[in-house]
């Protein structure tokens, strides 16, 4: 058995086969069984091989999740550091009453910023609108896929709306 074969080329050993049991009118004789049993053995040997490798990346995904999750919090740790150092130096400055500070290194005043916020629920279809037009807005229209999906999932094709589309991808199962 040769372990150095490539998918395709296992694939490709199945099409010799399948001519050979053409060009032998459809008969398997113990060559093309014992063609069929070792190409079988190559292509679960391959498989597995796969499968093992798929598995190896999947534990390298869980453990770089784990690291970005790890660099994740300790940024937040350094970021809430930043900000609560930021907060103490603007109530140092306003508790002192000075609005400015000039030292060796830097000058540090205290600024202002606005935060504006919108309440969706007290503007009208006539301010909707201009929003809108003015590009201010965005009219978003989304759907519920998983609602879609309950609903028309046990109607025929016919039944179905043509702007429904139904994809379907196969793929491999492993116990």
């Amino acid at each position: 058995m040769d372990q150095k074969k490539s998918l395709n080329q296992i694939l490709e050993e199945y099409q010799k086969i399948e001519n050979l049991l053409i060009t032998n009118d459809g008969i398997i004789d113990d060559d093309l069984e014992n063609l069929l049993d070792l190409n079988e053995s190559e292509l679960e040997n391959k498989l597995d091989g796969y499968e093992h490798f798929v598995r190896y990346l999947k534990s390298q995904i869980n453990y770089l999740k784990s690291m970005e999750e790890h660099y994740y919090k300790r940024r937040k740790t350094l970021e809430n550091s930043i900000l609560r150092c930021r907060k103490s130096m603007t109530e140092a400055l306003l508790i002192t009453n000075r609005g400015k500070v000039k030292t060796n290194d830097f000058n540090f005043s205290i600024g202002k910023s606005d935060k504006w916020t919108v309440d969706s629920e007290k503007i009208d279809d006539k301010d909707r609108q201009e929003l809108l037009s003015l590009e201010f807005a965005e009219n978003i229209f989304k759907i519920n896929i998983s609602k879609l999906k309950a609903h028309y999932k046990e109607e025929s094709e016919i039944e179905k709306p043509d702007w429904i589309n139904i994809d379907q991808t196969e793929f491999i199962k492993v116990r």
